[in-house]
């Protein structure tokens, strides 16, 4: 099970990676088209990131001590659990927008300069939380 765990930690790390350079290359390498066709495939590696994230935040919410006395330890699960919604939610809307050919006009392609850059980041963060966690508890494990 360690083993696993480490696969998928290493997998969330090169994604976030990915996600977190070709956010600060985007400005720079972006040719000024309406087409991003790095980032439309990365967005297959995101959306896997994400089904691993959530059911690794919804494993640990649920696994969670409903007695927990600890303020910090219940906000940490708290905010990995529903941040992963949040990012689901975000991710899905952005991406399922931009798979419909009909949809990018002038007003989606301005929120999509605001949804998308917050979207990743957010993404960025869970992502190498995640993978930190499961590391660790890959290390527990063995």
């Amino acid at each position: 099970m360690g083993i696993a765990k480490r696969l998928v930690a290493v997998y969330l790390i090169l994604t976030a990676a990915a996600v977190a350079l070709l956010l600060a290359a985007t400005p720079l390498i972006h040719d000024g088209s309406e087409e991003y066709p790095l980032w439309q495939i990365l967005n297959w590696f995101m959306a896997a990131g994400i089904v691993i994230a959530a059911a690794a935040n919804v494993r640990r919410w649920m696994e969670r001590d409903p007695n927990e006395t600890n303020a910090v330890e219940y906000l940490r699960v708290a905010f990995a659990f529903y941040g992963v919604i949040v990012l689901a939610v975000i991710f899905c809307w952005n991406w399922f927008w931009t798979l419909n050919p009909d949809s990018e006009t002038g007003g989606a392609i301005t929120s999509h300069l605001i949804h998308f850059p917050m979207m990743n980041m957010l993404y960025v963060i869970i992502a190498f939380g995640v993978a930190r966690r499961l590391w660790k508890s890959a290390d527990e494990a063995a």
